[in-house]
């Protein structure tokens, strides 16, 4: 008897629970409009021949810049050889620092790869923040190339 006792209060307070609108029980998601898809920006070509999308070119920019401060060069002397989205393995961003720990986890971002007076130049990034350049001794590949 107690134990039917226990199991009709818990079933009465679980019923009460429960918003009832006309009769009927209410969704949870009422009220909620459905997620946007993403927006896709429009694809631009670069002198360079290379193809990328306008979310990229500020970080594109930055990277040419950074690059034409440190050799001396102008932005022009500078080519884009890639720039695309990336998964990256873990935190580092693909650049781990030797040392420091990251977090193991897929991580989104960029790669761009840069080419002036011969050279190629790969800088990393985040979804923010701004690019930087990682040594080709301490650069990892990416997990995936983003779809």
């Amino acid at each position: 008897m107690r134990i039917d006792r226990w199991m009709l209060w818990g079933m009465a307070l679980l019923a009460a629970c429960a918003p009832i609108v006309g009769g009927m029980r209410e969704s949870p998601l009422t009220g909620f409009s459905s997620l946007p898809a993403p927006a896709r920006s429009a694809a631009t070509p670069t002198p360079g021949g290379v193809t990328m999308p306008a979310t990229v070119e500020a970080l594109v920019a930055r990277a040419k810049a950074d690059l034409a401060a440190r050799l001396g060069l102008s932005e022009a002397e500078i080519r884009v050889v890639e720039a695309q989205a990336v998964t990256w393995p873990d935190s580092s961003l693909g650049c781990p620092e030797p040392g420091r720990m990251y977090l193991q986890v897929l991580t989104p971002g960029y790669r761009i790869v840069l080419e002036a007076g011969g050279r190629r130049y790969t800088y990393h990034a985040g979804r923010e923040g701004p690019p930087f350049l990682c040594p080709p001794e301490r650069a990892r590949p990416p997990a995936a190339p983003e779809q």
